[in-house]
């Protein structure tokens, strides 16, 4: 790159999208803005908002403009694998929002194209950009909890209905990345149980649950069609346990002393005495996970470095979602993944 700043094409500025242009928007590294969407009521809403930004209909526009630098792909999931690939292949950066396509074959076959023209090739994983997921992290490497022996996962809402994709590739796929994220080991085996929509043909609630040889077990519970919405995670270790509530304004972590000691009584043989001990409510960066994301797409592509969410991060989720999937036809069946 001849400047040091970064011109950017934006193709699609829907909800998500509208959030990551305003981040573009924000970021001094910014250079000149290109924004796209065939959406006629998104490109009036760019323009009552934005007086600066080139705006176009045809992503073609984007990908043959030689001043664009990188490209952010804010599109229906079905679309993802075809606009990174045009994009790559005129050697152009690229991140694209969760998930980066619908199958580990599109995936790998775009992080190949990456690699061969050197390029960034970054997924909207937002979570991993999150100040409480990062300190997460460091309680888990330091083996603040001990052994984690299960997460429970709850990411439920009414939501919007995605015609091209199910609940799991729309909601799990956070709590995948983060889960893979915060466990250096990866699963063995997956099982996934869902409700066909009748009206939309699609999973609207699924469970999910992953098997690691350690022991470690993970469920994962999403849904569209829930009436509240949370966004919670347990974390149960043999020294601590910690709740992950997104909801929560403030107090997003709650951490759990306890001890365990064997009884016995005369009507069971033994049981297992829990008793909470101290709840400590840490402290943790604050800042926009979004505004994170953005930030090292553009150190990535102006000083090589590496971003947390590359390609091969992805690939990993998309793996697990794709047996889960094949689990889900197959009406609940364990799937290994080895």
């Amino acid at each position: 790159m001849s400047s040091s700043k970064v011109n950017v094409g934006l193709i699609g500025c829907g909800y998500w999208g509208s959030n990551i242009l305003r981040n573009l928007t924000e970021q001094p590294l910014s250079g000149t803005l290109t924004v796209c969407d065939k959406n006629q009521s998104s490109i009036d809403a760019v323009k009552r908002n934005n007086f600066s930004l080139n705006i176009t209909t045809d992503s073609k526009d984007v990908f043959k403009d030689g001043t664009i630098d990188a490209v952010i792909i804010a599109t229906p999931t079905s679309t993802h694998y075809s606009l990174a690939k045009q994009a790559m292949l005129e050697k152009k950066h690229v991140l694209i929002e969760k998930p980066i396509s619908t199958s580990a074959e599109q995936t790998a076959e775009l992080i190949s194209i990456a690699e061969a023209n050197n390029l960034v090739l970054m997924v909207d994983h937002i979570f991993l950009y999150n100040p409480v997921v990062r300190q997460l992290k460091k309680y888990i490497n330091q083996d603040f909890l001990g052994t984690i022996n299960y997460i429970d996962a709850t990411r439920i809402n009414l939501g919007i209905y995605q015609n091209d994709t199910n609940v799991l590739w729309d909601l799990a796929c956070h709590d995948l990345s983060i889960i893979n994220y915060l466990i250096d080991e990866e699963p063995q085996s997956v099982r996934a149980i869902g409700r066909i929509n009748p009206t939309f043909g699609v999973e609207d609630v699924a469970y999910l649950f992953l098997y690691y040889k350690s022991g470690l077990l993970v469920q994962i519970n999403s849904s569209w069609a829930s009436p509240v919405k949370m966004r919670k995670m347990i974390i149960g270790g043999e020294k601590r346990m910690i709740i992950y509530d997104d909801i929560e304004a403030t107090n997003k972590l709650i951490i759990y002393d306890y001890e365990h000691t064997p009884t016995s009584n005369e009507n069971k043989l033994k049981l297992i005495d829990y008793r909470l001990g101290d709840i400590t409510i840490p402290k943790y960066e604050i800042s926009e996970p979004l505004k994170n994301v953005i930030g090292e797409f553009y150190d990535c592509i102006l000083n090589g470095t590496q971003p947390v969410a590359d390609g091969k991060n992805a690939l990993q989720v998309v793996k697990i979602l794709e047996k889960a999937q094949e689990s889900l036809n197959s009406n609940g069946s364990i799937i290994s993944l080895i």
